[in-house]
C-alpha cells in the first residue's frame, strides 16, 4: 500500500521565504551541553488571551503536536480588531513525536498584537505555546510517513461507530444503562457488545517479568518504552527510554498507521497463552514482525525487553529503523507548585552515544543492546535513530535493560537472545498453569485468564522503596491503597496459587499497611482481615492462620474499642459505629463511613468463620466470642442502614457518607445523576466496594444490597454493567456491581442474560481488546463513541502527559493509565465465580451450595463443545469437572467429576447444582450431593 505523508500544519506562505525569516526569541538558551533545550515558553493567559509585543521583522513561532496546535486562534491589534497572519511553512523538529513549528508572519507597523485562545478542552491542551527554532541546532533529514489505515483491525462493525452529539449525550444523560438493561431476557452477543464503543486498544501493554518493580510498556504500533529513575531531572523523578519502530527505505521512514498493525499476545504448543506481544504489518509487498518480552535473564538481577523484528520479502536498500529518545516520566498532581504543560515532555535531548554493539546514556548505562550491527544518528535535537542491518534470515534482535545496567552485563550476542526466549517460554506456562486450570470453548475468555494471570504475578508484589510491598497498579500505581490489593490475592487462592495468595495476604496485615496515620486506615483495617481469612479458608491452612491469627485479633479488637470510643458525647444517629475519618483518598472531608464500619465488621466476622472452622481448640473459642461480636455490629450496621435510607425517592437512596461537614453535617445524596456531581462519582465507587462486602439483611427483600445496586442501575451509574465516573468508566471497581449480579444469576438463572453481558461488556470495554489491560479511569464522552475524538486519543497514546492534574483524568482526557494487577486481580474472580459459584447464607457466608456454570455463554453447550476444570478450591473442597455436551446427539449433557472435601466441612451439608442453558433449549438445572467422584447427566 502506497504510504500517506503525516501532514504537516496547512497554510503555506508562497510569497516569503523562511529562509529569510528572523524568528522572534522568547526564550533562547539551552540549559547546559546536553541536557534540557529550553526551545518552548507557554504564554500566560488571562481570560484566554495575551497581549504581546509584535516582532520588528519575521514571524512567530508556535509549537504543534501532531494534528494539535499550541497557536493562538485568532491575533487582534491593541483595539481589538482581528489581524491576518499568514502562515509559512511548518519546521519538523521530532517526525516520529510529531512535532512542528508554526511560522506566522505579521503584517508590518504593528507594535503589539492579542493572542486569543479560548479555553475548549482543559487548561492543559488550551495553551499557546511559543517555540525559538533559532536553538535547536540541525533538523530531522528524514520524512516520516504512515503506511496502512487507522483503524484497519479494528472489527468493522466497531469502525462504524461515530455517533453524533446529540446521541452521545443522551447516553451520558441516560439514568438507565444505554447498552444493557435493568431486564435483559435474551443473550446478548459478544459482537453486538462490541460494537457499542471503541476499544481500549491504545491502552498501555505490560512488559513484565515476575514481580517486577520496573516494568516495561508497549503499545499497538510496536513502539515500547522502559522508565528509569532520572539524573538530569530533579531528585525523584524518572524518565522514560522509548524506542519506535520503522522501516528506513529511499531516505523516508515508514511506520504503521494507529491501529493497523495485527497484534495478539502468543501462544505455546500446549494452548497456553504468554505475555510475548506480537505484532505484523506490512508495506509495499514487505511483511514486518515483531516479538516482545520481558525477562530476568538467569543469574541476572535486572529484566530486560527482549525484542526480535523479521523483515520477510523485504527488498535490498531495506533497514529497520528505530526511533529513540527520553522523556520525564511526569506523574503529578498533588505538587501544585508546578506548572500544568506539556513543554517538559518536548525538551530532553537524549544524550545517547553508540560503543560497538551497545547504545549508552550519558553516565554509561546500557539503553539498548543488539547481535546485529547498526548506526546511530541524530534524528533532529530530540531524537536519535538507529537504523540495523537485518542477518541472513532477515532478523534483527534487541534487547532494552529496564534498569540501569554497565555493559559488561548485558552479553549482547544472539545465543543470550534465544536462551532468554527459552526462559520465558518454560518460566511463564508453568506460572500461569500452577494450581487450578481450565479449558473453555471461547479464546476471548481463555487468552484473558492467562494474561490476567500473568499480570498478577508480575505487578502486586514487588520490591520498592526498599522491601517487598504489594502495588495496585504498575508506574505511577505502583502503590498500596490496602482495599484494591485484596482482589489479586485472593483471586490468588480462588486459583488455586495458595503459597503466593498467602504471601501477598501476609503483606496486608503488615504493621506498616495497618498503620492508624494512613488515610485509608479505617477500610484497610477490615478488608485484610477479610481477605486474610477467606484465604486460610480457601487454602485450609491451619498453621499459616495461627501464623497470622494475632493481628486478625487486634484487628477486631480495634474495631471494638474505636466504635465505642466517645460513645456518650457522639449523636445517637453515630453512635455504635467507626468515628469520622476522611471519607476516602480523594474525598478529604471527615464524616462517618459506612462502608469502613462495614468492612471492619466484614473483616471481624470473616476472622470469627475462619478460627471456628480451622483453630486451634482456643481460636475456635476465641472465634465464637469474635462471632458474637461481629453480630452485635451488624445489627448496629443494619439500625444505621434503616434509619439513614432514604425512601422519599425510587429506588430508595442509601448514603455510605454521614454527617459530612461540608454538607453542614448533613448525610450525602440522593443524587438524581450520580456523575453529576463530586460526591455522585464517589458514591458510584462505593456502592460496588460496599456490594462486594455482601451486607445484606436476613429476609427475601436482601436490602440493602438491592437498593444499592438499582439506585446505580437507575440513576446513571452504569454503563455496560461499568461502573461511570464523571466522563468515563472506572471498570476496576467493577466488581461489587458484577459480583452482586453474577450472585443474583447464580441463585436465579433468569439473571443470567444480564450478568453474562456485564461479565463480556467490562472485557471488551473495561480491558483493552488486545493487550486486557484493564486501566482505572478511561474516557467514555466523546473519545470512544466519536470516531474523530478516538483517533486523535490513540494518536496521542504513546506521547501521553502523565498524570498532570486530576481535571484531565477524570475528564478522560488523557490515555496514560498503566495495567492495573489489582484490576487483574478483579477480573479473575468474576470469571470464576462465572464458572463456578458459592452459595451464601443472609450473613454473606459459604452454606455449603456449589453452582457450576451459573453465566456461561450458551453456545459452550452446543454439540460437541466441552468445558473442563481442574483442582479449582472451593471453601467446601477442591472440584475437578468435564462438562460435555451431546445435546443433539443424544439430547444430554454429562458432566464427569471429582472433588476431595475439606476435612474441616462437617458443619455444613453440601449440594451442588449444575446450570446447562445450551442453545435454542429450555435452560435445565440438576441439584445432586458430591461424592468422591461421580457422573451426572442433564437431560434435554
Amino acid at each position: 500500500m502506497k504510504p500517506a505523508a503525516v501532514q504537516p500544519p496547512k497554510g503555506r506562505i508562497t510569497d516569503l521565504s523562511v529562509g529569510r525569516w528572523v524568528v522572534w526569541a522568547l526564550l533562547v538558551t539551552v540549559a547546559g551541553p546536553g541536557r534540557a533545550l529550553e526551545w518552548l515558553h507557554a504564554l500566560p493567559l488571562e481570560n484566554g488571551a495575551c497581549i504581546v509585543a509584535s516582532p520588528a521583522t519575521g514571524p512567530i513561532s508556535f509549537l504543534r503536536f501532531g494534528d494539535h496546535a499550541f497557536a493562538p486562534v485568532r491575533v487582534a491589534d491593541a483595539n481589538g480588531r482581528a489581524i491576518r497572519a499568514l502562515r509559512g511553512e511548518p519546521i519538523l523538529v521530532a517526525p516520529f513525536q510529531q512535532l512542528w513549528i508554526e511560522l506566522w508572519m505579521l503584517p508590518p507597523g504593528v507594535s503589539e498584537v492579542r493572542l486569543e485562545k479560548p479555553m475548549v478542552r482543559d487548561a492543559f491542551w488550551d495553551q499557546v505555546i511559543a517555540a525559538d527554532p533559532s536553538v535547536l541546532g540541525p533538523l530531522p533529514r528524514y520524512p516520516l510517513l504512515e503506511t496502512g489505515t487507522f483503524g484497519a483491525v479494528l472489527p468493522a462493525a466497531v469502525r462504524q461507530i461515530d455517533h453524533r452529539p446529540e446521541e452521545i449525550r443522551r447516553q451520558q444523560a441516560s439514568l438507565i444503562d444505554p447498552i444493557i438493561p435493568p431486564v435483559v431476557e435474551r443473550e446478548i452477543p459478544w459482537a453486538e457488545l462490541e460494537a457499542q464503543a471503541y476499544p481500549l486498544d491504545f491502552q498501555k501493554v505490560l512488559l513484565a517479568s515476575p514481580n517486577d518493580s520496573a516494568p516495561g510498556f508497549a503499545y499497538q504500533n510496536g513502539q515500547w518504552f522502559t522508565t528509569w529513575p532520572s539524573r538530569d531531572l530533579p531528585a525523584g523523578n524518572k524518565e522514560d527510554h522509548w524506542f519506535a519502530p520503522a522501516l528506513l527505505i529511499g531516505g523516508r521512514l515508514v511506520r504503521p498507521a494507529p491501529l493497523s498493525a495485527r497484534t495478539a499476545f502468543a501462544r505455546t504448543g500446549d494452548g497456553v497463552t504468554v505475555p510475548l506481544w506480537t505484532l505484523e504489518w506490512g508495506h509495499a509487498g514487505i511483511t514486518i514482525r515483531q516479538q516482545l518480552f520481558s525477562q530476568r535473564p538467569v543469574g541476572g538481577t535486572v529484566p530486560r525487553i527482549f525484542v526480535r523484528f523479521q523483515l520477510i520479502n523485504a527488498p535490498a536498500g531495506t533497514q529497520l529503523a528505530l526511533g529513540t529518545g527520553r522523556r520525564p516520566n511526569v506523574h503529578y498532581w498533588d505538587d501544585t507548585a508546578r506548572a500544568r504543560t506539556p513543554i517538559p515532555f518536548f525538551s530532553l535531548a537524549p544524550r545517547y552515544v553508540q560503543s560497538g554493539h551497545t547504545v549508552l546514556d550519558a553516565w554509561g548505562n546500557v539503553v539498548l543492546a543488539s547481535p546485529q550491527s547498526f548506526r546511530l544518528e541524530p534524528l533532529g535535537p530530540l531524537e536519535t535513530l538507529l537504523v540495523f542491518e537485518a542477518d541472513a534470515q532477515g532478523g534483527i534482535a534487541v534487547e532494552t535493560p529496564q534498569a540501569e545496567l554497565p555493559p559488561a552485563a548485558v552479553p549482547a550476542t544472539a545465543e543470550a537472545w534465544t536462551a532468554a526466549e527459552a526462559e520465558f517460554l518454560a518460566l511463564w506456562s508453568a506460572r500461569i498453569e500452577a494450581g487450578a486450570r481450565v479449558r473453555l470453548p471461547a479464546p476471548e475468555w481463555m487468552e484473558r485468564i492467562h494474561i490476567w494471570r500473568s499480570q498478577i504475578e508480575a505487578i502486586t508484589r514487588v520490591h520498592y522503596q526498599g522491601r517487598e510491598r504489594l502495588s495496585y497498579g504498575a508506574d505511577f500505581y505502583q502503590a498500596y491503597f490496602g482495599v484494591e490489593e485484596a482482589w489479586p490475592a485472593v483471586a490468588l487462592a480462588l486459583w488455586g496459587r495458595t503459597d503466593e495468595a498467602q504471601r501477598q495476604a501476609a503483606i496486608m496485615l503488615e504493621p506498616e499497611n495497618l498503620s492508624k496515620t494512613n488515610v485509608h486506615h479505617q477500610s484497610r483495617n477490615g478488608i485484610g482481615p477479610f481477605a486474610a481469612a477467606t484465604i486460610a479458608r480457601l487454602t485450609r491452612d491451619p498453621v499459616w492462620l495461627g501464623h497470622i491469627a494475632p493481628v486478625l485479633r487486634e484487628c477486631a479488637r480495634w474495631t471494638e474499642d474505636v466504635r465505642q470510643q466517645g460513645a456518650g458525647s457522639r449523636p445517637a444517629l453515630t453512635r455504635g459505629l467507626l468515628p469520622p475519618h476522611i471519607y476516602g483518598g480523594d474525598v478529604r472531608d471527615p464524616a462517618t463511613s459506612l462502608y469502613a464500619t462495614a468492612a471492619c465488621w466484614r473483616g471481624m466476622q470473616a476472622t470469627a468463620e475462619a478460627f471456628r472452622e480451622l483453630g486451634s481448640p482456643a481460636l475456635a473459642t476465641e472465634g465464637a466470642t469474635l462471632a458474637a461480636q461481629a453480630a452485635a455490629l451488624r445489627q448496629r450496621l443494619a439500625r444505621a442502614f434503616s434509619a439513614v435510607t432514604d425512601r422519599t425517592v425510587a429506588p430508595p437512596f442509601v448514603p455510605f457518607a454521614l454527617a459530612l461537614p461540608s454538607l453542614g453535617g448533613r448525610n450525602e445524596g440522593p443524587y438524581d445523576r450520580l456523575t453529576a456531581t463530586r460526591y455522585g462519582n464517589y458514591w458510584n465507587l462505593f456502592a460496588p466496594s460496599f456490594l462486594e462486602l455482601d451486607f445484606k439483611e436476613p429476609n427475601e427483600t436482601a436490602q440493602p444490597n438491592r437498593s444499592v445496586f438499582s439506585y446505580a442501575e437507575q440513576h446513571g451509574g452504569l454503563w455496560a454493567g461499568q461502573p461511570r465516573f464523571y466522563d468515563g468508566l472506572d471498570a476496576a471497581y467493577a466488581i461489587g456491581y458484577l459480583g452482586y449480579l453474577l450472585d443474583r444469576a447464580a441463585g436465579d438463572g433468569r439473571y443470567r442474560p444480564q450478568a453474562l453481558a456485564s461479565l463480556q461488556a467490562f472485557m471488551l470495554h473495561g480491558s483493552s481488546r488486545n493487550g486486557y489491560t484493564i486501566p482505572e479511569v478511561a474516557g467514555l464522552f466523546p473519545e470512544r463513541l466519536q470516531a474523530a475524538a478516538y483517533e486523535q486519543l490513540v494518536r496521542e497514546a504513546p506521547w501521553s502527559f502523565g498524570m498532570y492534574d486530576a481535571d484531565r483524568y477524570l475528564a478522560g482526557h488523557i490515555a496514560f493509565t498503566e495495567p492495573l494487577g489489582a484490576g487483574a486481580g478483579a477480573a479473575l474472580t468474576l470469571v470464576r465465580r462465572a464458572l463456578l459459584s458459592e452459595d451464601r447464607d443472609d450473613l454473606g457466608q459459604p452454606d455449603g451450595g456449589l453452582v457450576l456454570l451459573p453465566a456461561v455463554p450458551a453456545d459452550w453447550l452446543g454439540e460437541g463443545r466441552e468445558i473442563v476444570l481442574e483442582d479449582m478450591p472451593t471453601f467446601y473442597g477442591r472440584l475437578s469437572a468435564t462438562i460435555r455436551s451431546r445435546v443433539v446427539s443424544r439430547k444430554e449433557i454429562v458432566m464427569e467429576y471429582e472433588f476431595a472435601p475439606f476435612a474441616s466441612n462437617d458443619r455444613m451439608p453440601l449440594r451442588f447444582r449444575l446450570r446447562c442453558a445450551p442453545p435454542g433449549r429450555t435452560p435445565q438445572e440438576i441439584s445432586f450431593v458430591p461424592l468422591a467422584s461421580g457422573v451426572v447427566h442433564v437431560q434435554f
